[in-house]
């Protein structure tokens, strides 16, 4: 995670003593959360007197010490990755819109409680399905928060077979979640329901997939990746979740649950305002990308990716 946090911001948080749900959640973050970079704008000069008088600071540096930079802006947009971003300002600036459009979540002093308050209200939830499921509707939620990229695993989700039609499911799942353009989809799958067993027939039925995603959404500019789940490796790539830069989204039955049959399953969904899902999403994305890295080396006969790298 990147976290850029203005200094003026940082002074005023650091005075706040309200106690306030969302202030505890974002201490949480600054000060517990491991694994992340943190740049603030300061210097060398300045740096005694923030740790001497702004607790957070002190605290945060006992952490992740933070590295400065001259502007938060000219480094955000020239050297962030934007696959994890969050950005403190003490006010809201113009160029907050062009980072969102990247992918990061940015927010102000005067509006952080409220905007992520609104977040952990829509984004926290479960849905019982014993209790019966309709539609997809609910993942207009997910327009609480900007992202660039959705990984989803489930290892029937492009089965398309008759109880299991991707335009019951995946598509409209996707039409849900992919908002804006430039959205990266990866999907981690096992089941492509081949006519025969035989690798070229996986193949064959891996490219009708993404030509059917493709065709979906020919209006946005999307790129889908398939890669089958099922080699031997040393993390077991087994759950059916569906995962953004910021939250995780589970179901134990999977995603294909159109047409409805009532099941004792249910799905989650957290962000990473939450520490536990923070350190799972961060746990399995580590995971997921070595797992890629190992299909572009393997030397294999057995299908294993489309398009291929």
């Amino acid at each position: 995670m990147e976290l850029y946090i203005e200094k003026k911001f940082l002074n005023n948080f650091s005075k706040d003593n309200s106690g306030a749900a969302i202030y505890k959640i974002v201490r949480k973050m600054f000060i517990e959360y491991g694994e992340k970079r943190v740049f603030i704008d300061f210097n060398e000069d300045e740096f005694k007197g923030l740790n001497s008088e702004n607790e957070v600071f002190n605290l945060l540096y006992n952490i992740s010490p933070p590295i400065p930079v001259n502007s938060i802006k000219e480094h955000l947009f020239s050297k962030s990755n934007f696959s994890q971003t969050i950005v403190f300002t003490n006010s809201k600036e113009d160029w907050f819109e062009a980072a969102e459009k990247k992918g990061a979540l940015c927010f102000c002093f005067d509006n952080y409680q409220e905007k992520i308050k609104e977040i952990v209200d829509e984004l926290h939830f479960k849905i019982d399905l014993s209790e019966g499921f309709s539609d997809w509707a609910f993942l207009k939620k997910f327009k609480a928060i900007k992202y660039n990229g959705i990984l989803i695993s489930d290892r029937y989700i492009l089965s398309d077979k008759t109880n299991q039609k991707m335009t019951d499911n995946i598509i409209p799942i996707l039409k849900n979640l992919v908002s804006d353009k430039n959205k990266n989809i990866s999907i981690f799958t096992k089941d492509l329901n081949p006519i025969k067993p035989e690798e070229k027939y996986k193949k064959e039925k891996a490219k009708k997939r993404h030509v059917k995603l493709m065709t979906a959404f020919d209006t946005y500019e999307a790129n889908f990746s398939i890669y089958i789940s099922d080699f031997p490796f040393d993390f077991v790539i087994h759950d059916r979740n569906i995962a953004t830069n910021f939250s995780l989204m589970d179901c134990g039955e999977g995603f294909n649950l159109i047409p409805y049959k009532a099941s004792n399953s249910q799905i989650i969904s957290e962000t990473i305002f939450n520490k536990y899902t923070y350190k799972r999403l961060k746990n399995i994305q580590k995971q997921q990308t070595k797992y890629i890295q190992k299909l572009n080396r393997l030397e294999t006969l057995k299908f294993k990716m489309y398009p291929e790298k």
